[in-house]
């Protein structure tokens, strides 16, 4: 018998640092590397998330016959160098890095240098540099449920892509157009993210949560900006200044025709902010369904898979889907950078060693996983009470009918930036002021940011207008306006919600305790956010959710099958 083939995906050094591992094309661990050192978009080498996939597997990095890493260095320097002396002196800030240092000499000699990394810990296999847009196309295509696929990839950018489109087939995917620099959605969603004094590349989602506040007024403007023509993406390059290298993404011009960027997250609510979020997000939401039936056109298959940070924009995935253009659309539940690492696995397995497909990704829980002991010593640690409940996912339910928010960790850590029912915060929809007390005081962020409802996948289409399932929170659906009051709490301001269909299969314990919340309010949602606060990676370990239950003001802490609570001070 010969021995198994064992992979190993990288991406780090520009976004968050993850690690990858398969096993004869089928998906043994994957984990973002934050989740280990608690540093919120740790983009260092993933020491931790590489060990953590290898112990799952019981292996070590010699036993690994193939790893790849989610960039090819070498691409976009001839038009970087070109940006360089036209731009110059003003240019000089591209070699410093100031933006994210994608393009630093620094962080160009890291890329280089991953191969080195890995051979001096005992990696002896064969190193593949895998082109970004193609990693995020296989990340997206490979593990999907479809043998035949149209496939969008795209985000700020690539080695130089910036958007790629092509289809899928088998074990094979040929690319049909490309976007380039500086032609770029992420560049442009990164403009307003900014302009609204936002971080780039890490608060994207809060100008989809501010958006719904806003009207349209300013779409003329931000239509000028970027549009969709004959296959490419075509930016205004006159609205940006990316290409000088500086912190700053917009340009003059966008000051001039917009006003003064928000100097304060915390008022960003005010004033004229909330119309530039709606305004813009439009234009995305519009260029994504021009997209998507330009594609649709050529290609002429019903199914369409997307990957890169922009298709985490949940709030234009589910416009292209009510727009009709396809049957059905998989969005990668990692679809941003760390999801690169899962592609470079695949890209290798199907597309250079040319084996066939054996493996779907029915669910993304891939990440690590504790046992009762464990977490039973972390609880006790703490001084918290313990008991352990066999019918613990009534309990809870009960917990969150009596308006009780409850902390909810079980299984195996997920992957992607979204909590999916292991490592959940959980509280009552049908009560409007959850929203704020779980904002205000267990989260300590924007009050007007929404929460996603968990619901049964038997029971989605009785409170979203929604055609299928969307399991991994990729995809904003319209409330039945006979359902906007059952669930307010998880109904944002427009009528719309970001929908978590929970299926027993997948995961059975989650799925058991939103049914038990049915038997006893007659809804079948539950209120759905990370398990963490404002600034901090999703608890990984059960002592990271012990110390998180402690910070904040839940009322109950579940971890597997017990019961956690504060002990009650004796007078």
């Amino acid at each position: 018998m010969s021995s198994p083939v064992y992979i190993l995906g990288i991406n780090s050094n520009i976004h968050q640092s993850a690690a990858v591992l398969i096993k004869d094309g089928v998906l043994v661990a994957g984990a973002e590397e934050e989740r280990f050192t608690r540093v919120k978009y740790d983009k260092r080498f993933p020491e931790s998330a590489i060990e953590y996939c290898l112990k799952t597997a019981g292996i070590t990095l010699a036993d690994v016959q193939y790893a790849g890493f989610y960039w090819q260095p070498w691409k976009g320097l001839l038009k970087r160098v070109w940006w360089l002396f036209r731009y110059f002196p003003r240019s000089l800030q591209m070699l410093s890095g100031a933006k994210e240092g994608r393009w630093s000499l620094e962080v160009l000699c890291e890329h280089f240098s991953i191969p080195f990394k890995l051979r001096k810990r005992g990696f002896k296999g064969t190193f593949h540099f895998v082109d970004h847009h193609m990693a995020h196309a296989a990340s997206a295509f490979f593990v999907s449920p479809y043998e035949r696929a149209a496939i969008f990839t795209t985000d700020f950018c690539g080695e130089d892509c910036t958007t790629m489109l092509a289809v899928g087939t088998g074990n094979t995917i040929r690319p049909l157009a490309r976007s380039f620099l500086p032609h770029s959605l992420g560049l442009f969603y990164a403009a307003l993210t900014q302009f609204l004094g936002y971080k780039i590349n890490a608060d994207e989602y809060r100008v989809m949560g501010l958006a719904p506040y806003g009207t349209k007024k300013y779409t003329s403007i931000f239509s000028s900006m970027v549009k969709f023509v004959q296959g490419k993406i075509v930016v205004d390059n006159s609205w940006f200044d990316y290409h000088l290298g500086g912190e700053r993404v917009y340009s003059k011009k966008w000051i001039q025709a917009l006003g003064v960027p928000c100097a304060d997250e915390n008022s960003v609510e005010s004033g004229e902010y909330k119309h530039h979020a709606a305004s813009g997000q439009g234009v995305l939401d519009s260029v994504f369904v021009d997209i998507g039936t330009w594609l649709q056109k050529h290609t002429q298959e019903k199914n369409l898979c997307m990957a890169g940070g922009v298709a985490l924009n949940s709030v234009s995935n589910g416009k292209l889907k009510r727009a009709g253009v396809f049957e059905n659309i998989w969005v990668q539940p990692a679809s941003y950078d760390p999801g690169c690492a899962l592609g470079v696995c695949f890209y290798i397995w199907h597309h250079t060693l040319q084996k066939p497909r054996s493996f779907v990704m029915e669910h993304a829980y891939w990440g690590p996983e504790y046992s009762h002991e464990q977490m039973k010593a972390a609880a006790e640690a703490h001084g918290l009470e313990v008991r352990t409940c066999e019918d613990i996912e009534k309990v809870t339910a009960t917990f969150l009918s009596e308006g009780k928010v409850v902390g909810w960790y079980q299984g195996r850590m997920e992957w992607g930036p979204r909590a999916l029912g292991n490592r959940s915060i959980l509280a009552d929809p049908r009560r409007e002021e959850m929203k704020e007390v779980v904002n205000r005081k267990i989260k300590f962020r924007e009050p007007y940011r929404p929460f996603a409802p968990a619901v049964l996948e038997e029971d989605a289409a009785v409170y979203f207008d929604i055609e299928g399932t969307s399991p991994y929170m990729t995809m904003v659906c319209p409330v039945k306006k006979e359902k906007q009051n059952a669930i307010p709490a998880v109904t944002h301001i427009d009528g719309s919600a970001r929908i978590q269909t929970v299926s027993k299969a997948t995961n059975p314990r989650f799925w058991k305790l939103i049914n038990a919340f049915k038997e006893i309010t007659g809804e079948s949602v539950v209120m759905n956010t990370s398990f963490n606060v404002k600034g901090e990676p999703i608890v990984c370990t059960p002592e990271e959710a012990v110390r998180c239950f402690l910070n904040t003001e839940m009322d109950y802490l579940i971890l597997g099958t017990l019961l956690c609570s504060r002990k009650q001070k004796t007078i």
